[in-house]
């Protein structure tokens, strides 16, 4: 693929590069622990301990010089030290970064085993590159593979994003897994999230289920899968049966959350709980019940904030329908940088955050990552919804990401009046403009119950319909 860039203000942007050769080694990690276990004081006489995967939950910033490669670094850091012998298990949507298949195959020269399973959407030069190195059979201990048309579900996606190796450095048993794909636009254009853990036999052996299935290349029976991997984890994945809105894995959730009687340092400073959403796409009628479902958790009082990346017209209606506690609060990540009509700037996470009284618990902390977005499509293919329960690391990571993006790299819709100004934007008139790219154009005030249709629009080549 050819590099495209565009220029702003002077400032040329990459959009979507997919053959980057390298990958700064000065990229920090996120949150979590350091990068690349090598801690404690090196002494004179003392063995340096052996390099492992930080674990945690991490995020990258695009457009911010190393800060866009961090998760790809944590991911190549593996592939690097992966042991002889050692199998290493990919399943996404999308890959087109030629430096990761590059390492990936002199993973397998040293003697690891490497399987990679992608989506057949395209097949771009680095996916070439591993079809020549590692061959497209199956049976054989390295591989990459398209699935036909989904590779557990009938007709659709493989849109899975996780890691896994059996051994790499000092760890065994590596799990990664979040909503980044390996591609040049994930880094560049995207905010994306990546969840680490080390020495996860349970958890490892519940995806490697998953994997099984999905090497197979053919429907699954029963296709909804629900894998629980001690107290802390659990592991979903579509297609989910005959879904609405009072049959549907985020609504079953939700239907849990009681919004007052927060304890133990949960919720907010009135006990009341928390809810948070950032997510990549939120539109159509599945899209429409969740939209719903927050509005009514706000209207009891829940602590509710959101998110999104690009939102339907149904969703955005929705959201500038007031409660009796008034709007609710939401933001968007979606810019258009180029001002060619297009998303170009977004988030791609797909998370839900909960703090406070969940089920019996009235102290519960409950993170949900993985690869499904708010509509149709995310519960219909190979999608994995993937909890995060009582982990209070993996909780702290994820709710100060979300309040990171909501001060610096969100903007407060401009389709619901609220009546107060937003205290993070100066007040301006239209849209605001931003050195990473102008908001989207909607009306301001004097907006009832319909919104309309935002000025940008998803599409383009840094965006992904994933």
């Amino acid at each position: 693929m050819k590099r495209l860039f565009v220029c702003m203000a002077g400032v040329v942007v990459a959009l979507a590069l997919t053959s980057l050769s390298t990958v700064p080694s000065q990229a920090t990690t996120g949150s979590g622990s350091k990068q690349g276990t090598t801690t404690g004081a090196h002494d004179l006489g003392k063995p340096k301990p052996k390099w492992r995967p930080a674990q945690g939950a991490f995020f990258n910033t695009p457009r911010h010089g190393a800060k866009q490669w961090i998760l790809h670094q944590h991911i190549v850091g593996a592939i690097d030290h992966a042991k002889p012998g050692s199998y290493i298990g990919v399943a996404l949507f999308s890959f087109d970064r030629k430096y990761v298949a590059s390492k990936l195959i002199k993973a397998k020269r040293r003697g690891v085993h490497v399987q990679v399973l992608l989506n057949d959407h395209q097949v771009t030069p680095a996916q070439k590159m591993l079809h020549r190195a590692l061959g497209t059979k199956r049976k054989r201990k390295s591989f990459a593979y398209e699935c036909h048309h989904g590779c557990r579900s009938t007709g659709e996606n493989l849109h899975t994003k996780f890691y896994l190796f059996s051994h790499t450095g000092g760890a065994f048993k590596t799990v990664m897994t979040g909503s980044v794909n390996l591609t040049g636009n994930s880094a560049m254009n995207q905010y994306n999230d990546l969840y680490v853990v080390n020495n996860a036999a349970k958890l490892t052996k519940k995806f490697r289920v998953l994997w099984g299935q999905l090497k197979k290349d053919k429907p699954a029976h029963p296709g909804w899968l629900v894998q629980k991997a001690g107290p802390h984890f659990r592991l979903e994945a579509t297609p989910f049966p005959h879904p609405g809105p009072h049959h549907d894995p985020i609504i079953s959730i939700l239907n849990k959350v009681h919004c007052l009687g927060a304890t133990h340092g949960t919720g907010n400073k009135v006990h009341h709980t928390v809810v948070r959403v950032v997510m990549h796409a939120w539109n159509d009628e599945r899209g429409h019940y969740i939209a719903q479902k927050m509005r009514q958790l706000y209207s009891r009082g829940c602590d509710v904030k959101l998110q999104y990346g690009f939102a339907g017209e149904s969703v955005r209606n929705t959201f500038a329908t007031r409660t009796g506690r008034g709007f609710m609060p939401v933001h968007t990540t979606g810019k258009d940088t180029n001002e060619d009509g297009l998303i170009d700037l977004y988030t791609h996470q797909k998370e839900l955050l909960i703090s406070g009284h969940y089920a019996k618990s009235t102290h519960t902390r409950l993170v949900v990552t993985g690869s499904s977005n708010y509509n149709r499509d995310g519960i219909r293919g190979d999608e994995e919804i993937f909890l995060i329960k009582n982990r209070l690391p993996a909780w702290k990571a994820y709710i100060n990401d979300f309040q990171r993006m909501w001060k610096h790299f969100s903007t407060r819709v401009k389709y619901i009046p609220y009546p107060n100004p937003d205290p993070n934007e100066p007040p301006t008139t239209g849209a605001r403009a931003m050195g990473r790219g102008s908001s989207m154009i909607e009306p301001q005030r004097h907006v009832v119950r319909y919104t309309i249709a935002q000025t940008a629009k998803p599409g383009g080549p840094a965006w992904e319909n994933d």
